[in-house]
């Protein structure tokens, strides 16, 4: 088994980021700044996060409900597949993500207007 981390997921205004496919898992690292956000999206497979350092919370929706849940230093945090989720750092982090399965995402706009509105994402 090998792998290679190359750059994915660096966008200037949000953070740095590098992925790799571990025998059909994506990995990826994450910084992601303050005043900045990542995802607004969903996923078909159940998504694992580990905050490494900084602070942030994973906002998702729920049976049309917005919940935060902040996120705890070195802790596995699950989204499970097809949830709307977005990440808001509450300060610089660097996250460790990883599901079966590669790269794909949906979109969901205007579920988190409020999340994104005065921040960077991806797109900007």
């Amino acid at each position: 088994m090998s792998f290679k981390l190359e750059g994915w997921g660096t966008f200037p205004k949000v953070g740095t980021g590098y992925a790799t496919d571990v025998d059909g898992k994506w990995c990826s690292f994450l910084e992601t700044k303050k005043g900045a956000y990542r995802g607004d999206h969903t996923h078909p497979y159940d998504q694992y996060t580990v905050l490494l350092g900084g602070s942030a919370m994973v906002v998702k929706e729920i049976d049309g409900k917005i919940i935060e849940y902040p996120l705890t230093e070195n802790e596995v945090h699950l989204t499970p597949k097809g949830v709307a989720h977005i990440l808001v750092p509450l300060e610089d982090a660097i996250l460790y993500e990883w599901w079966q399965g590669p790269f794909e995402a949906e979109a969901c706009p205007g579920v988190f207007d409020e999340y994104t509105k005065n921040r960077y994402g991806p797109s900007d």
